[in-house]
Formats: structure tokens, sequence, C-alpha cells
């Protein structure tokens, strides 16, 4: 009998090693698949404003040139200029919020801070809702996977407060202590009920919430959601700064070249 206990104990452990092999495994690959899309978004991104971008800007400059050509006679032309002209504007506006949109330049460049307060003072111009922004003890640039997390949630988060929330002002605060990361963001809003949101499955996923979570958690953070009808909503993220070796194994931060 102690005998067949033991076996069986050995199995069980066995089995359970496989389990959080798998799970490993698992995990490196979804980590994968996010940075694959993070690099086709930068690529997208860069098609977009280079490409497009400059077609667009080309086309504006000769319809300058037109315009002033036109405009020593009176003639409908000039109306028609003007019309072309602003449409011209307003698409080359549309590519370029695209284009950050997608992956933000300065997010590899310059950084998380600097990309962060470009995020709220266009989500701002865009909505008329104010955002306070607050942040300790960020220096150094930080991880790239930690710098796209952080940059997708507030983006999403933001997305959802223009959306739904019906929110008079919004607050983003970002804490580092060299270990973890802490991030933010409330608003005033209408609220919602957040555990039908993590439940929310197909086309309906509760406003991009679980795919929030879900991208903290595969890289090992946290993530609450709190929020009632009526009493705004709350996210707050936690992330490791400092992983270990078999944790880091296999993995390549997220690039966007």
């Amino acid at each position: 009998m102690e005998q067949q206990l033991e076996r069986l104990s050995r199995e069980n452990a066995r089995l359970l090693q496989r389990l959080a092999d798998s799970e490993r495994r698992f995990r490196v690959i979804s980590q994968g698949v996010l940075r694959v899309q993070e690099a086709e978004r930068g690529r997208i991104s860069r098609e977009l404003h280079d490409g497009v971008g400059q077609a667009l800007t080309g086309l504006k400059l000769q319809l300058d040139v037109l315009e002033r050509e036109a405009a020593a006679g009176e003639s409908p032309l000039m109306a028609r200029l003007g019309e072309l002209k602003e449409l011209t504007e307003r698409t080359l506006n549309d590519v370029r919020a695209l284009s950050h949109l997608l992956r933000p330049q300065m997010l590899d460049d310059l950084g998380l801070m600097p990309t962060l307060r470009w995020l709220t003072r266009t989500f701002e111009g865009r909505t008329a809702v104010p955002v306070m922004f607050e942040h300790e003890g960020l220096g150094e640039r930080l991880d790239p996977d930690v710098e796209i997390i952080v940059f997708r949630v507030t983006q999403e988060a933001l997305t959802n407060v223009a959306k739904h929330a019906e929110a008079s002002r919004v607050h983003v605060g970002l804490a580092c202590d060299g270990e973890r990361l802490a991030l933010s963001i409330q608003d005033d809003g209408k609220g919602f009920d957040a555990a039908a949101a993590l439940r929310a499955t197909g086309e309906d996923q509760g406003c991009g919430v679980r795919g929030m979570r879900d991208r903290v958690q595969l890289f090992g953070g946290t993530f609450t959601l709190s929020s009632t009808p009526g009493q705004g909503t709350r996210i707050e993220i936690e992330l490791r700064l400092v992983q270990g070796e078999q944790e880091k194994r296999g993995q390549a931060p997220f690039s966007s070249a």
C-alpha cells in the first residue's frame, strides 16, 4: 500500500511538473505573439507616416502652388482648391494620429513619460475632459515590455473613458520604487458592473477590460478593476521591474524594428 501511494505521489509530482512546464511554454509563446503584434503595429505606423503621410504632404504643397497661381483671377477654381486643401489637411492629420496610436515613435525614441504626456494631452484635446497626470520615482528608461504594457493599458483605459464614461475628469498616476511599477487610471464617470465586464466574451469583451487584464497578467503583473454604476471607474496595475532568469529565458523585448 505504501509503495502504491509513493508511486502515485511521484506520478502526481511528474504531472504537476509537466503542467508547470506547459504553462511556462504557453506564457513564452503568448509573449512572443504580443511582441510580433507590436512589431507589426510599428511597421504599419512607419508605412503610414513615411509613405501615405509624405504623399499627402506633397499633394498639399502642390495645391498651395495651384492656389497661388489661380489667385490672380476670380474663378470657381479657387473655391474648389480651398476645399481640396482642407480635405487634404484633415486626411493628413488623421493619418498622423492613426500612426501615433498604432505605435508612437516617441515611445521608442524618448520613453514612457513623454509618450504618456502626449497621450493625455491628445485625449484632453479630443474630449475636452481634463486629465491630471502625476508620476513619482521614474527616471531612467524602463524595460521595453513594461513601457508598452503601461502605454497600452493607459491608451485603452482613456479610450473607454471617451466612449463610455461620460466623465468630467480623469486622474492618471504612475509610481516606481525601483522594483515595482504601479499605474492607476481613475475617472468620475457613470461606472459599470466590473464583474460583468470581466466575464464578458465574444464581441462584447467588456470594453477591452479583459484584454488589458490578460496583457498585464501575461507578464506577471496584477490587474485590479473597481467600478460600480454611478460611481466612476478605477483601474490599477502593478508590474515587477526585476524578473528572474527563468522568467527572462526565451524572451526578447518588444520592438517596432
